[in-house]
């Protein structure tokens, strides 16, 4: 004999049976999108060719890091120049010049840069393009290519 109570909970199986149905089909289709979002961002990840942005900068130091002490400080001269004919052209050579004076620093750690010419010697950071003339005072004893230069204090 069934009570009332029970007949409720039969009618609450068979409901419930269509519900949880449709939450399984649900829990199911979450996990396929995310499986799929997983192996995209996977193979985006993998598909990569080439070094990223800061280690081809760093690379750019290898040689002048290899003659440099391990330890100290050093100056640093860069370009672009901090000047525009436009306050916004101003502030974009400024964010450049800041932005290669870091990755300069980064690639060079836990050797010290300056944007000086105090220093003994000192860093030259250019365009790989530009003409890079030595600060005053200084010579250039060694061109590292792409722009890298390395300047030396002249004498007294």
């Amino acid at each position: 004999m069934t009570t009332p109570a029970a007949r409720t909970d039969m009618a609450a199986v068979r409901v419930g049976s269509w519900a949880g149905a449709r939450a399984w089909i649900a829990v199911l289709a979450v996990l396929l999108y995310a499986a799929a979002s997983s192996f995209k961002w996977v193979h985006l990840a993998t598909a990569r060719t080439g070094p990223d942005q800061i280690s081809a900068y760093e690379h750019r130091f290898d040689r002048l890091r290899r003659v440099l002490p391990s330890r100290g400080v050093v100056g640093y001269v860069g370009h672009p120049q901090l000047t525009g004919s436009s306050s916004t052209e101003a502030k974009a050579a400024s964010l450049l010049h800041f932005r290669r004076y870091l990755l300069a620093q980064y690639s060079l750690a836990p050797l010290l840069l300056i944007e000086s010419t105090d220093p003994e010697v000192v860093v030259g950071n250019f365009d790989s393009e530009a003409l890079y003339p030595a600060p005053a005072g200084f010579r250039v004893t060694g061109d590292f290519g792409d722009g890298v230069i390395l300047f030396r204090r002249s004498g007294p």
